[in-house]
């Protein structure tokens, strides 16, 4: 199975052991997640994978890890990815999204690969990263530009200093192959540092083949003086995606079982999802809500009209 990596000069049979006895955390499985999370699984690498949201049609464009079956009904790109990777590796899998109450789901990873689209997610790597001395690799394609680095040393946080400056995949969309480059760069830096080689940390420029070097400039995280991202939480985050937000609320699938609130999309034993008065509303059962709406005060008012808040 493994004949044309072992063929390879730069690797050797103890490398691919190295590989098949490492842990690797995926958090996010869009476009950039999904790539990543199956290549590693590929060669054999155990995963832990993190993603808060479910599948929709159009993810058929952005990944080929998943199937128009899994996208219509809706599962939660997570369980997607564990059923189609759990044939090659020991696969866990978390409908979650990563916050300082559940970090501990990445407990045990050798290194953090980024597959997010998601600001305040990459923050609260960086810290527990900086915090449990993890390496991590961050990832983002951004219409037709892609970009790979790996986090040991230096520090993300010192990096994006203007966060509001960032594009993301939705004001700027995503060219699906340009999202396949970053992923198979960062794949292949994870695999190289797992098997002991040692990466530069500069922010490549994936489909242009040149890098930038990026100094930490010594903010309170990368001197281990604090991790504000461990201890930050918001009730609401917008979600990639135009017009989606993310709220934790506390309800039951009771509650929200055969609601007459609109049309009934899809319904798992992980979520159900209705399209109500043309806005629609997944209610997750691990009591997180994701809503389209246009902003966080409407998307708070949608779940309060269904739920009575």
């Amino acid at each position: 199975m493994y004949s044309r990596f072992n063929a390879l000069e730069e690797y050797t049979g103890k490398d691919m052991v190295r590989l098949q006895d490492s842990t690797v955390a995926v958090v996010g499985l869009g476009a950039t997640g999904s790539v990543i999370a199956e290549n590693l699984a590929r060669h054999g690498v155990n995963l832990i994978l993190v993603d808060r949201d479910y599948l929709e049609e159009k993810d058929v464009y952005s990944s080929n890890l998943y199937d128009m079956s899994q996208c219509k009904n809706s599962l939660p790109k997570a369980k997607a990815a564990e059923e189609k990777l759990n044939g090659f590796t020991e696969v866990k899998s978390f409908v979650e999204s990563l916050s300082p109450g559940n970090i501990s789901r990445i407990k045990g990873a050798d290194i953090i690969l980024d597959g997010t689209d998601n600001l305040e997610t990459r923050y609260l790597i960086n810290d527990y990263s900086k915090k449990k001395n993890i390496p991590w690799i961050y990832t983002a394609a951004i219409a037709e530009k892609a970009y790979s680095m790996v986090f040991d040393n230096k520090c993300f946080n010192c990096m994006v200093n203007q966060p509001e400056s960032v594009a993301t995949c939705a004001t700027d969309g995503i060219m699906r192959e340009v999202a396949q480059k970053a992923a198979a760069s960062t794949s292949q830096k994870a695999v190289e540092i797992l098997t002991g080689k040692e990466i530069d940390e500069e922010l490549e420029l994936v489909q242009r083949g040149r890098s930038l070097d990026v100094e930490s400039s010594g903010c309170g995280v990368c001197r281990g003086e604090n991790y504000p991202h461990l201890s930050e939480s918001k009730e609401v985050l917008k979600v990639c995606g135009t017009g989606k937000f993310q709220l934790e609320k506390s309800f039951s699938r009771g509650e929200v079982e055969g609601l007459d609130v609109g049309q009934l999309l899809a319904e798992n034993e992980f979520l159900i999802r209705y399209r109500y008065s043309g806005h629609e509303i997944a209610f997750f059962d691990s009591g997180r809500i994701i809503v389209e709406a246009e902003d966080e005060g409407h998307a708070e008012a949608i779940v309060g009209e269904i739920l009575g808040f």
